[in-house]
């Protein structure tokens, strides 16, 4: 496999698609202005209401992963291109997941490895 067909395997993984779903992504994807996006990167395409919905739902998920600047500026554009389109979209009901934070990660991983020794006899 060359490394085009492992970058968009990749991305049909990541945007739960099938291959050939994400080869004509990748292709269009590639012509659309900076402006069509709402993320960094060429992140959260939202050039007509079916994308923009697509990038509430995304940023519902993998929302907590980035770091708050960057999903307040994602979620924010979202907001005005959803305005455009006539995308209705409830802020009440939209959450944004749970944030885990490096540092509760490394204190769970330092549990587990203590408790991991422990068990041991280390």
């Amino acid at each position: 496999m060359d490394n085009i067909e492992m970058f968009v395997k990749t991305i049909a993984d990541y945007e739960g698609m099938e291959i050939q779903e994400a080869k004509l992504s990748y292709a269009s994807r590639q012509n659309l202005p900076a402006s069509a996006f709402c993320g960094p990167d060429r992140s959260y395409p939202a050039q007509d209401a079916v994308h923009v919905r697509n990038g509430f739902a995304r940023l519902s998920t993998f929302g907590a992963r980035l770091p708050e600047p960057i999903r307040k500026k994602i979620y924010r554009c979202l907001v005005r291109r959803a305005k455009k389109f006539g995308v209705e979209h409830d802020p009440k009901t939209y959450k944004w997941g749970k944030y885990i934070t490096e540092a509760k990660i490394e204190t769970d991983a330092k549990k587990i490895v203590d408790w991991y020794l422990k068990q041991l006899g280390i």
